[in-house]
């Protein structure tokens, strides 16, 4: 199969009809059994503007073999149709291909935020050191210092989907969620800001080890399956406090923050929030990812050319929203 990335359009981009080359990256590939008992393989396949979902019908043996060459994670060739399927977009695919390691730029596959990262830890860096606790800050202070955690924590995704699900995107809603709580304690000055920017700052340092990010691809960890993002922030604050000479009262109150920043145990929260700190860090957690979900719809509405007035439903609002 000829192959040119030049000529290869990306998901946002597809029409419905022949899809006479395309290459993407595979993020999840399972078998299934088809109604007339024939199996398929079905993959989620992606690119920096997006996924869609694929099939692919054959013999058992060429299933096996196919299945080898697209695993999630690797990059692939295709061949196939553009269709709709219950309403939904898929690629009808009739030839797969691997494609060679290093062949290509993964910033075709991975979107990455559209600031400066340079920037955005410049700008943590600074609301940092409005921190006028020498407790708080320094033992924010020691992850910046933190080469291995740093590494990640540059490159990480904020989520697998939901909201800065990019290169960087961990390190972006962190800074705004910093950003936010610095205003709401400019308008509340009763709270403490010292510890509600802190707990900013810390409230999601898990999600560094609730991935497996290989760039390439991402899935969630055994760890991260197992505990969560929100007890494995809580553990690596554990760590760094061992040395500190932080007043009991005040690294409970940290602690705190971090176990009840998703603010109901429904949403994943261990504790919900018992003061006022650890509300406004919920709450401005919750606005930067909200607001994400309702600008990424949108942004994708008006990317397809919708006609209509409202979104697609979204299962993370539970509802449409008003696009005009």
């Amino acid at each position: 199969m000829g192959f040119s990335v030049e000529r290869a359009p990306f998901i946002r981009d597809l029409q419905n009809g022949l899809l006479e080359e395309g290459k993407f990256l595979v993020r999840r590939a399972f078998l299934q059994t088809a109604k007339n008992n024939k199996p398929f393989l079905r993959l989620i396949l992606a690119d920096a503007s997006g996924h869609m979902p694929a099939i692919y019908f054959a013999n058992a043996v060429e299933l096996k073999k196919i299945s080898a060459i697209a695993k999630p994670g690797k990059i692939i060739r295709i061949q196939g149709i553009v269709e709709e399927f219950q309403n939904v977009k898929q690629i009808k695919l009739t030839k797969i291909e691997s494609v060679e390691e290093g062949e290509g730029e993964l910033s075709r596959f991975w979107a990455r935020t559209p600031h400066s990262r340079r920037q955005i830890y410049q700008e943590i860096r600074t609301l940092l050191q409005k921190i006028t606790s020498n407790e708080l800050r320094e033992v924010c202070i020691e992850f910046l210092k933190d080469r291995a955690f740093m590494r990640l924590f540059i490159e990480s995704p904020a989520s697998r989907g939901v909201h800065h699900a990019y290169i960087g995107g961990l390190m972006e809603h962190t800074c705004n969620v910093m950003h936010t709580v610095a205003e709401f304690c400019k308008i509340y000055p009763h709270a403490d800001a010292d510890l509600a920017l802190a707990g900013a700052f810390l409230h999601d340092i898990g999600k560094v080890d609730e991935y497996d990010f290989l760039l390439s691809h991402y899935e969630h960890s055994e760890a991260g399956r197992l505990k969560g993002h929100t007890l494995l922030s809580y553990e690596r604050l554990k760590v760094k406090l061992v040395k500190s000479k932080m007043h009991p009262l005040t690294q409970a109150k940290l602690e705190h923050v971090i176990l009840s920043h998703q603010g109901k145990r429904i949403w994943g929260a261990i504790e919900e929030p018992r003061f006022l700190e650890a509300y406004l860090v919920h709450a401005a957690d919750a606005v930067d990812s909200t607001q994400f979900i309702f600008n990424e719809l949108k942004r994708t509405s008006l990317e397809r050319g919708m006609d209509s007035a409202w979104s697609e439903y979204s299962k993370y609002l539970g509802r449409e929203i008003f696009l005009r």
